[in-house]
């Protein structure tokens, strides 16, 4: 009975994700009533959690007691009680909130009173399934000796799944989850699939097929969308990667109950920097990588036909991710396999029959290991020499060192995520030196988990050497800071110490990402209201048609203080993405295209950025440099300028802009109740000038 509440509880999670996905599909894609909506939520999530708990949880009671449709049965008439206590639970929650908050819809609140009546539920639902539905009353054979659970085994899965929870509540809670490539994401992938039929899409864009990396995603997304909405697509897409990273992490760790208490350390890293900026490939690369590293770790290098197998394809996949989290997950098994091929050698010296046989059984394991990532590099290795005149760029190394000692690539849309960084750097920092100071002090010999802190400084070598744009490919500093933190954070996790100085630290990282959590949820949601407003402009609009984006204020507007509200991320920068997934139609500021490496890019001698700025850099400055005059060769159907600023203005570029559009172009809408985003089109021969309301 092990471990059995753990996976029944991270059954109820993946339940959790189910019924949320199927109760916004129902209600707020499909506007089926609230109530309606839940209990047809509720009853989806019922036959999947069947389906897993009889899988993993409890399939060491299957060929003991009733057969699998008496289980079926049993299992629907428990998950009956807690649907009624659930459904009962969100109806009180639900007139609650309404009556609070004199609303006549819940929107999405509705989450919340969801998400209270699955909580209410669980306990009815694990004891039921355990006493009822897979009950071994009358069973077939003698029961064998069970073995008895360490007293508290369940606390630690307990807390990893309500924090896998906790962060996936806000992508479900706010309308537009405000990221700064997520709407191009969606945009591309629908202009792939509507390619075919759209004179419109063939004349702007070329299919980029290919063996490419950044493909991961987009494929996951093009499924997806068969199925559910973009907005619907893309967070699921958001709560898959959610949920992947801390069970990748996870896979990292030893066994059993401490393991669960060490993994509690992976969801500081969940949100960092890349998942806010919407680098989706990078972000399930980063979660894949973890998960390879694991399972090599789990093999311990000795990879059989079917492990072979399965790590071939796990590289695959992280090429089809991100080129920077395969060539991550290369350098960590590289390190690791090096470490332990070292300690071996050590360990035989004097001994020349067991330093031959060491040789050959890393040799060996080295020789899978490269087998298995081969046609990946192969892959990789191509693609990086056809990208190879790409410009690069390096930031100084001064601000190198202090973004990696701040943990900078933690910080993403809000300010105060800076000092949280900061702790985490320090909570890192003195969990070393603990650590070290009390393996010294035991005179405890090296380790094979020690290769952590050699991957570690690894990454940091690399991270320090490499640019920070590469082949197109932007941001490279923020993503390997990452890999080197994690190394640590693994060293710390994998039994270098006492488990409860491990537990200090792990709960010490996770209380930081409850904190954070919560401040960035409050950021998303001011976001999310300006992107909403933004995209409302959608109704003004003819379908089909080309739009010229000018995000003069891409980070949205500026906050008391005079700041950028998004900080780090610019939500604004493509919201126009959501109006095209909306309308339909092309965005002629689509960087993705200007790129080779993204479902579809713009045609070589047909390229509006090159036409109208061009540069991406031009193109998507603070202020955009933009020749108005070129488009009306590009034939824009409408402008969309958000957020003008008298500094903009002031600029020689913005008041180039504000002198064209007046001159040759008429406003046509507003946006309400900012009033930050303006939308012309060009005027007719002898119009007068006109003015907005």
């Amino acid at each position: 009975m092990k471990g059995r509440l753990a996976r029944f509880a991270l059954v109820g999670l993946s339940g959790v994700i189910v019924n949320l996905a199927a109760l916004h599909l129902f209600a707020g894609v499909l506007g089926i009533h609230e109530i309606v909506a839940s209990a047809l939520a509720i009853e989806t999530s019922i036959v999947t959690n069947f389906l897993l708990n009889d899988a993993f949880t409890f399939r060491d009671r299957r060929a003991l007691g009733a057969g699998v449709l008496r289980r079926l049965w049993r299992y629907h008439a428990v998950s009956l009680a807690g649907g009624v206590v659930q459904l009962a639970t969100f109806a009180l929650v639900a007139v609650a909130l309404e009556r609070t908050l004199a609303r006549d819809e819940l929107g999405p609140l509705r989450s919340i009173a969801q998400g209270a009546g699955i909580a209410t539920a669980f306990a009815v639902n694990y004891v039921g399934s355990l006493r009822f539905a897979w009950s071994l009353a009358g069973a077939r054979a003698p029961l064998p000796a069970l073995e008895l659970r360490r007293p508290g085994a369940w606390i630690a899965p307990t807390i990893f799944a309500a924090l896998v929870v906790l962060h996936v509540l806000p992508i479900w809670l706010v309308g537009y989850f405000p990221t700064q490539d997520g709407p191009l994401h969606v945009e591309n992938v629908l202009a792939l699939l509507g390619y075919r039929g759209s004179p419109l899409l063939q004349h702007w864009y070329v299919a980029n097929w290919g063996a490419q990396p950044n493909w991961l995603t987009q494929a996951i997304l093009a499924g997806l969308l068969q199925w559910v909405g973009p907005l619907t697509g893309e967070k699921l897409v958001l709560t898959f990667y959610t949920v992947l990273f801390p069970l990748g992490f996870r896979a990292l760790l030893p066994p059993g109950r401490d393991g669960w208490w060490a993994a509690l350390a992976a969801f500081p890293f969940v949100h960092a920097f890349p998942f806010q900026m919407g680098f989706w490939n990078f972000c399930y690369g980063l979660a894949l990588a973890l998960l390879a590293v694991g399972f090599w770790l789990r093999t311990r290098g000795r990879l059989g036909p079917v492990r072979w197998l399965v790590l071939a394809i796990l590289s695959v996949l992280l090429f089809l991710a991100h080129s920077v989290a395969f060539a991550g997950a290369c350098v960590a098994i590289g390190v690791l396999l090096s470490w332990r091929f070292a300690l071996a050698l050590s360990r035989a010296r004097g001994r020349p029959a067991r330093r031959r046989v060491v040789l050959r059984g890393y040799a060996r394991r080295a020789a899978a290991a490269a087998l298995a990532a081969l046609p990946a590099a192969v892959l990789l290795g191509t693609w990086v020499l056809a990208h190879s005149d790409r410009a690069s760029s390096r930031l100084p190394l001064s601000e190198l060192a202090a973004k990696l000692a701040t943990s900078y690539a933690l910080v993403s849309i809000d300010r105060r995520e800076i000092p949280l960084a900061c702790v985490v750097s320090l909570v890192l920092f003195v969990g070393v030196v603990h650590l070290a100071l009390v393996r010294a002090s035991t005179a405890r010999a090296l380790r094979p988990h020690d290769g952590w802190l050699l991957a570690a400084l690894a990454f940091a070598v690399l991270y320090f050497a490499v640019p920070e744009v590469v082949a197109a490919g932007a941001h490279v500093s923020d993503r390997l800071a990452l890999f080197s933190l994690l190394s640590v954070t693994a060293w710390i996790a994998t039994g270098a110490a006492p488990a409860i100085v491990v537990r200090r630290v792990a709960l010490a990282l996770a209380g930081i990402a409850v904190v954070a959590t919560g401040i960035r949820f409050d950021k998303q949601r001011m976001l999310s209201a300006h992107v909403e407003e933004y995209v409302a402009a959608a109704s003004a609009l003819a379908p089909n048609r080309v739009l010229l984006p000018i995000p003069v204020s891409p980070h949205g507007p500026r906050d008391e203080n005079g700041r950028n509200l998004g900080y780090r991320v610019k939500p604004l920068l493509h919201a126009t993405g959501w109006i095209v997934a909306r309308n339909g139609g092309v965005d002629l500021k689509n960087s993705q295209a200007f790129t080779d490496h993204c479902p579809v890019r713009f045609p070589d001698g047909n390229n509006p950025i090159l036409l109208l700025a061009g540069s991406v850099a031009r193109m998507e400055g603070e202020p955009p440099c933009i020749d108005l005059r070129a488009a009306e060769t590009a034939k824009v159907d409408y402008v969309l300028v958000y957020g003008v600023t008298p500094e903009a203005l002031a600029s020689p570029c913005g008041a180039r802009m504000a002198a064209e559009l007046r001159s040759r172009y008429e406003p046509v809408y507003r946006s309400s109740p900012t009033g930050m985003l303006e939308v012309w089109r060009p005027r007719q021969p002898g119009a007068q000038h006109a003015q907005l309301p």
